[in-house]
């Protein structure tokens, strides 16, 4: 972006037809007033990001203190358990996919509260209210978060087998069952269940993964209405009915008849500048 400002309007516009010839996007800032401010540009430091990198912090702190009273400190102080080697790796393995979620959430959540606000006025050209703005200005960085900590998730579960305790629990294990005698510990139900749980977890991560490259603008501008629509809706909606809990084993079951009923919403999710809609 070049960002252009003068007090004379042929200055501006020569100056705007130049950066586009360059393949620079000129941004009219308005009268030489607002030199300052531009000159200031170059020198923030990831100003969209402050909001998302604040609210990723905060919902991680919540549930890594929700996960450690529920699995550390409960078992400590009634049963005399000492677990508190899960702090590093396990605990930090169960946060990362449940901020992940919410963070995913909160992406396409304002898309759905804008459809309801325009539905509610009657019209599509009343300015949306402050805070709706602001959070439809951020939908990016907090997707982009969202893969991130669904991609440090992804290594933290394949560095689980690697723990030194792992190994332990894998020889107490063997101990236990030589003892009762137990010729094979076999659980077909527990097998198909984690067999299931890492495939639909990757093809998740794949998802997810094609999501956040289409949000990249390179390649956003590279594509058109039907296709960008196609990959942030169609494919959000797919993995939506066969979505789970990957991280803990616990399925969580999306209702496909919803999504196809707030597809629309999503729709306009993907289409929508911040305060205005474009026209399809």
């Amino acid at each position: 972006q070049v960002f252009i400002c003068s007090d004379s309007a042929d200055a501006r516009s020569r100056v705007a037809s130049l950066a586009r010839s360059m393949g620079f996007l000129p941004v009219d800032m308005g009268a030489l007033c607002a030199s300052r401010e531009v000159e200031n540009l170059p020198l923030r430091l990831l100003p969209l990001w402050r909001m998302p990198c604040a609210l990723a912090l905060g919902l991680f702190l919540f549930f890594y203190l929700y996960n450690f009273v529920v699995w550390v400190l409960h078992p400590y102080l009634l049963q005399s358990r000492n677990v508190f080697y899960k702090l590093p790796l396990e605990l930090m393995n169960v946060t990362l996919p449940c901020v992940a979620y919410v963070m995913l959430a909160l992406v396409y959540a304002p898309g759905v509260l804008a459809a309801c606000y325009q539905l509610h006025n009657g019209t599509k050209y009343k300015r949306f209210p402050g805070w709706l703005d602001q959070w439809m200005i951020h939908r990016k960085q907090m997707g982009l978060l969202s893969f991130l900590l669904a991609v440090l998730h992804a290594l933290y579960s394949l560095s689980l087998p690697m723990r030194r305790s792992a190994r332990y629990t894998i020889i107490n294990d063997a101990v236990k069952q030589v003892r009762n005698n137990i010729s094979s510990a076999w659980v077909e139900e527990e097998v198909w269940r984690m067999e299931i749980y890492i495939s639909l977890g990757i093809i998740a991560l794949g998802v997810l993964s094609l999501l956040a490259v289409s949000s990249l603008p390179s390649v956003g501008n590279s594509l058109n209405w039907k296709e960008f629509t196609f990959i942030q809706v169609s494919l959000l909606q797919n993995s939506k009915c066969s979505s789970l809990r990957v991280s803990t084993g616990m399925y969580v079951h999306s209702d496909c008849t919803s999504s196809r009923i707030v597809s629309a919403a999503l729709e306009y999710n993907t289409g929508c500048n911040s305060g205005s809609v474009q026209e399809k």
